[in-house]
């Protein structure tokens, strides 16, 4: 069962719930109708003790209490946590991480990226699933793969989206 981490998105998820649910979706269905804020998923833990974990976690943020499960915490408190875990960690990656955003100076796509509260890279945080086992090179087939969700690319389609005209 996972522990999550819940967000209230005012003022860039300051207020952060850490919580245990089967069904991580409906439990956060259920919280918003109470919530005048919207409350985004930052992240979880996979765990066959999660009531474990969430009673430690919360003990680590005793001093940023404020009710309940929330604690004054930002989401950047909770990323070494989750990349602690591994391959049991995860990000609620955004809709599409590979978004053209800009570009560099030398002309070179830059990204929405994975998670909307910091900046992971591959060999960090899987773009595909948000896992933080990260994509590991292989060098057989010369492409990344994911442990989580076997993933396997070379992010070509990448190249071949940066080359499309904008809508």
């Amino acid at each position: 069962m996972p522990v999550y981490f819940l967000g209230e998105d005012e003022k860039g998820c300051n207020r952060i719930k850490i919580g245990v649910a089967k069904n991580i979706a409906a439990r956060r269905r259920k919280l918003q109708t109470a919530n005048s804020e919207e409350l985004r998923l930052l992240g979880w833990i996979e765990t066959d003790d999660a009531f474990q974990v969430e009673r430690l976690l919360h003990q680590k943020f005793d001093a940023r209490h404020v009710r309940g499960e929330w604690f004054d915490i930002e989401p950047a408190d909770i990323l070494p946590i989750l990349k602690r875990k591994g391959r049991h960690g995860f990000v609620a990656k955004n809709a599409d991480a590979f978004q053209i955003v800009g570009y560099d100076r030398d002309a070179i796509p830059e990204y929405l990226g994975v998670w909307e509260w910091g900046d992971l890279e591959i060999d960090e945080c899987c773009p595909f699933c948000g896992c933080l086992c990260g994509m590991h090179f292989q060098d057989a087939s010369q492409m990344y793969h994911c442990l989580n969700c076997d993933t396997l690319t070379d992010f070509s389609e990448l190249d071949a989206r940066a080359d499309e005209p904008d809508d």
